[in-house]
């Protein structure tokens, strides 16, 4: 018998290396959805058709024309995106309804990438991007996004960190096969501009390759409007998967409902891979999704929402700033991304071996939370961290 009992046990898959001592895992526990959804979910719960499986697929013809999640939430949702896209949206056609949003990205994923192609990121990023990409065989190829000259020593605008466009176009290669951008930002809130957004799509569409558009925060955006990837013209949108979240939109993220919007010819394929996946959302949450979004222009949610986290994130900043710590002021999201660069641990804090062998963010919020209660992220989300800025960040 083995001297080392653990020894014994089957090894996990290479596919989830790094996954436990890597993903931070945030519980939200202050707000609940709107009243009237919670009304709706109820209601949905009394109905026999909502508690059993929903909608899979049709294959009707070569075109792949397939249908996904329950009717009414496919249709409000068309709606919805209808007005935003400024052309019309096929609810069957157009909308892939997925067990949230990270549900949606992989199915995207495991729809067009094979192993060994490559997926572009930009830095600092939600780190299950990688996880996810690793996790279908794809090969995570990095590009950063380059914080202002004066940030260590005062507090910037998210959207003056720049993505340098020839950096982007020196890290496509011919294996690349899929670029991930996310507006608003997580962790920095930025939102990308018109220009900034049509400089990349531009890019990608020369190269035939697929954008996901992580797109989780559009209605928490702190700027007159916010600009989609998909609606900068044909050769761009017809290769953009765009991700919603009905859990960040409404506040209900233990309801795992979201979707991904994009040409049918994209969306099909996205819904065969979710079938695989998770096969269908749950069919009392889509139900409450669908009456959320018909109703929540009558409610005035969005910008009711939008106003209560653009308060609470003002404050904090305000506090931070009276600290002395300089951070990026968001245009988006309900992040702040602080500089720790002034920060000093005490010499010789005992870390556990998991903080211990991590960058210095890690151990800077592990020693936040266990002495001064104060919960965060680590900036940089990984063992050995892209050389750039994000070490210094929380």
């Amino acid at each position: 018998m083995s001297a080392h009992p653990e020894d014994c046990y089957p090894k996990p898959a290479k596919r989830l290396a790094g996954v436990i001592d890597n993903v931070c895992l945030i519980r939200n526990s202050e707000f609940n959805p709107p009243a009237y959804t919670l009304a709706a979910y109820r209601e949905a719960l009394r109905d026999v058709d909502c508690n059993q499986y929903g909608p899979t697929m049709v294959r009707q013809n070569p075109a792949l024309t397939s249908s996904q999640g329950r009717t009414r939430l496919k249709q409000a949702l068309a709606s919805t995106y209808s007005a935003f896209y400024g052309r019309p949206m096929d609810g069957d056609k157009n909308i892939a309804v997925t067990a949230g949003a990270t549900a949606a990205i992989l199915s995207s994923l495991m729809a067009f990438v094979e192993a060994g192609d490559e997926v572009i990121v930009i830095e600092p990023l939600f780190n299950l991007y990688e996880f996810l990409i690793r996790f279908v065989g794809g090969t995570v190829k990095s590009v950063t996004l380059h914080p202002p000259a004066e940030s260590a020593q005062s507090s910037v605008s998210a959207d003056d960190w720049m993505l340098d466009m020839d950096q982007l176009a020196d890290a496509i290669s011919p294996r690349t096969k899929m670029l991930i951008i996310n507006t608003p930002h997580n962790p920095l809130g930025k939102v990308f501009s018109i220009h900034e957004l049509q400089s990349i799509g531009t890019l990608c569409a020369s190269r035939n390759i697929v954008i996901i558009a992580d797109e989780v925060y559009e209605h928490l955006h702190y700027t007159a409007s916010f600009p989609r990837i998909a609606t900068l013209g044909d050769d761009i949108s017809t290769r953009t998967i765009s991700i919603g979240s009905v859990g960040k939109t409404f506040n209900a993220t233990g309801w795992r409902v979201g979707f991904a919007i994009g040409h049918e010819r994209l969306i099909a394929h996205v819904k065969w891979a979710h079938v695989l996946l998770s096969y269908v959302a749950s069919g009392p949450a889509q139900e409450a999704a669908a009456v959320a979004y018909e109703e929540v222009e009558a409610e005035g949610f969005f910008d009711s929402n939008r106003q209560m986290f653009k308060r609470k994130m003002d404050n904090l900043s305000l506090f931070l700033g009276q600290i002395g710590l300089p951070h990026v002021v968001p245009s988006g999201a309900y992040f702040l991304f602080v500089n720790i660069s002034s920060v000093e641990l005490p010499e010789g804090y005992q870390f556990p071996p998991t903080v211990a062998k991590k960058s210095r963010d890690w151990k800077v919020c592990y020693y936040m939370c266990q002495e001064l209660g104060v919960s965060s992220i680590p900036g940089s989300g990984k063992n050995d961290p892209h050389p750039s800025s994000s070490p210094w960040y929380l």
